[in-house]
């Protein structure tokens, strides 16, 4: 028989209460307790480790939506100035767009204003130009397709307005002039024999001369009277050191007598350029520059050519026509 021990509670008013209780009973009890201790204890530390858990996301929650607020605040921040921008943009862009319209048309009221200048006064140099060239009488080279030939097309016509039959003629002057032998070959010399018939200089019988002769100092520079390409530079007898100078259409101009030539056979020249250094060589009577001008080898008087312009270092042929 198991010992059996009595619990004996006490009331207020005197009774008593006992609670018979065995050795096994009270183990039971006492493992039941240990085991509930320790679930308690075990669901106590979940409890806590998972209220702290809550608390830190709440934290972070509360945290993210501080950022989140912030952020949208940015954004709206960001959004009114960006719209802010946009209409200043907008409000330079039309701006712009005025000042340009306002731009080409001054810039076109300017060009067409510099054009009309330039007509007149393109138009009254190809009137100049003309006269020089009729005066000399001068045949302005067809500018006419020579073969009309394997060619073809529909028909239109052209529109000319007076602006581009000025250009088109001036256009011709000034292929004619840049090519036409004018102007004075040295600067400053005095025509000593003409063109035509003559004395000879040596042996005083008639002959004719188909040049001038230009008196000048020894030395003094020779230049090109119009652009185009040397066809002679040697010493060629009577006529000592001697060049000649092709221009196309049909004209070639002629030195010599020069004390050197600074040109050679094939280069191409510019009207003004230096070709060589008056002299006396060959058969001459003293320090001078023989000159002469053909069309189609026929030699024809260089004093008309002459009197157009004086020749200086600095002339140039032509400008273009832009």
């Amino acid at each position: 028989m198991d010992d059996q021990l009595h619990i004996i509670i006490a009331g207020d008013k005197g009774k008593v209460f006992k609670l018979p209780c065995s050795k096994k009973k009270l183990c039971a009890i006492a493992a039941v307790s240990a085991v509930s201790f320790f679930i308690l204890t075990i669901t106590s530390i979940c409890s806590f480790s998972l209220y702290t858990q809550n608390c830190s996301i709440s934290n972070q929650l509360t945290t993210l939506q501080t950022k989140l607020q912030k952020s949208e605040a940015l954004i709206a921040k960001h959004d009114k100035l960006t719209e802010k921008l946009r209409v200043n943009l907008d409000q330079k862009v039309a701006r712009l767009k005025e000042n340009n319209i306002k731009l080409a048309t001054a810039f076109q009221q300017e060009k067409d204003t510099l054009i009309s200048s330039a007509v007149e006064e393109l138009n009254e140099r190809s009137e100049l130009i003309g006269k020089i060239i009729n005066s000399i009488g001068i045949k302005l080279p067809d500018t006419q397709d020579s073969d009309s030939k394997h060619s073809g097309g529909l028909f239109i016509e052209e529109q000319d307005t007076s602006k581009d039959v000025l250009l088109f003629k001036a256009d011709k002057y000034l292929k004619t002039i840049r090519y036409l032998p004018i102007g004075k070959p040295v600067t400053g010399g005095t025509v000593s024999s003409k063109f035509g018939k003559r004395k000879d200089p040596l042996n005083h019988r008639s002959a004719f001369h188909t040049g001038v002769d230009i008196r000048a100092k020894k030395g003094d520079p020779i230049h090109a009277t119009a652009d185009g390409v040397v066809l002679k530079a040697f010493r060629n007898g009577g006529y000592g050191n001697y060049v000649v100078i092709d221009h196309g259409n049909g004209y070639t101009s002629s030195f010599a007598h020069m004390q050197k030539y600074m040109v050679h056979k094939g280069d191409k020249v510019k009207r003004g350029q230096l070709i060589g250094l008056v002299g006396s060589t060959g058969r001459s009577t003293g320090s001078h520059l023989h000159y002469e001008i053909a069309l189609k080898d026929k030699p024809i008087n260089p004093a008309n050519f002459m009197k157009i312009a004086n020749l200086t270092p600095s002339s140039t042929s032509l400008p273009e026509k832009n």
